[in-house]
């Protein structure tokens, strides 16, 4: 069913800003222009959705659009993604096999036209800053990750010393990227607080909290399956007549699923719920990582328990747990 609102498409890339502008009215031409990926090419396509009363609608593009989000949002223009995997096959849908950047623009408006989109509300793009500033600690983790990796098989002295002179520096950028993403929580009274009561929680610390406010704004407004979806983590079917092959979890967001993953490791030893979760799974016979997934089900559960409900506290830990948790705490200071 055709939307009556006017969805702009924006094809971002590194460089420039590719806009489609649809047809108001029958037997009319749509506008298609090509701007700077900059604060001018931002002015330029806020004043076309606002002569238009139209919805920027653009793809995740690896950080390119964040900055183009903050500036609509600060302008009170709306603003909604569109998943890039559903618009492509959507294209496939429609016959349209050729692809380029105005092409690509002129296919999320017709995506977002038909199939609709959802815009982003307050607290989704307040996390945009966050956002950007987690993926480049994590950019930071993955480069320091490959040095050492790299040490490993280094023979050369020289080139030795110079891994580990990186190693040391990647160290210290991480550590400021995390202060820097901390401030940022800070800053925001809804964050600071979600932040505050998500790593009350044994296994969770402040990088997956960070990870899930920057990267899940949906968590407390959605329903579990939802999420679970989103993140990556629900076991899809897949069935045909009397075939029916092994379900298995695929897609969604990678750093909201890898810092659950780490957290779920974690709570294992630190949370009694979840770590009795996890071995009553092994103990029925699944291998580990059918265990883990449905413990990093129940903890996005919870976490999303907590962001929807301010009065819902956690049971907390016991006694046992506890104490486990500070002889771990003085061991990793010594």
């Amino acid at each position: 069913m055709k939307s009556d609102t006017v969805h702009v498409g924006v094809d971002v890339s590194k460089e420039k800003l590719d806009i489609y502008v649809p047809a108001k009215k029958e037997g009319s031409r749509p506008l298609t222009k090509e701007v700077d990926n900059n604060i001018n090419g931002f002015r330029e396509l806020r004043n076309l959705a606002r002569k238009a009363k139209a919805t920027v609608c653009v793809e995740p593009t690896g950080g390119y659009e964040l900055e183009l989000i903050a500036f609509m949002h600060k302008f009170d223009v709306p603003v909604a993604y569109t998943d890039a995997l559903r618009v492509r096959q959507f294209a496939r849908a429609e016959g349209s096999l050729s692809k380029n950047d105005a092409i690509d623009a002129a296919l999320i408006s017709r995506f977002a036209d038909k199939i609709g989109v959802r815009v982003l509300e307050a607290q989704e793009v307040e996390a945009v800053e966050l956002k950007r500033k987690a993926k480049f600690r994590q950019t930071m983790v993955d480069s320091r990750t490959a040095m050492v990796n790299r040490l490993e098989t280094e023979i050369d002295p020289e080139m030795k010393a110079l891994l580990k002179e990186q190693i040391r520096l990647a160290g210290r950028i991480i550590d400021k990227a995390e202060r820097l993403c901390l401030d940022t929580v800070k800053k925001n009274d809804r964050m600071n607080s979600l932040k505050e009561r998500f790593t009350a929680i044994g296994g969770v610390g402040d990088i997956t909290a960070i990870s899930i406010l920057s990267s899940l704004p949906e968590i407390g407004t959605l329903s579990d399956g939802k999420l679970n979806r989103l993140v990556g983590i629900a076991p899809e079917e897949k069935q045909s007549g009397t075939k029916e092959w092994q379900r298995r979890i695929w897609g969604g967001r990678k750093d909201v699923r890898n810092a659950l993953y780490m957290a779920a490791v974690a709570s294992i030893k630190w949370n009694a719920i979840l770590g009795g979760y996890y071995h009553k799974k092994r103990a029925e016979g699944h291998p580990h990582k059918w265990a883990i997934v449905p413990t990093m089900r129940k903890l996005l559960s919870l976490l999303n328990r907590i962001a929807r409900d301010p009065g819902f506290i956690p049971m907390p830990e016991p006694e046992s747990t506890k104490q486990n948790a500070n002889v771990g705490r003085r061991k990793k200071a010594a």
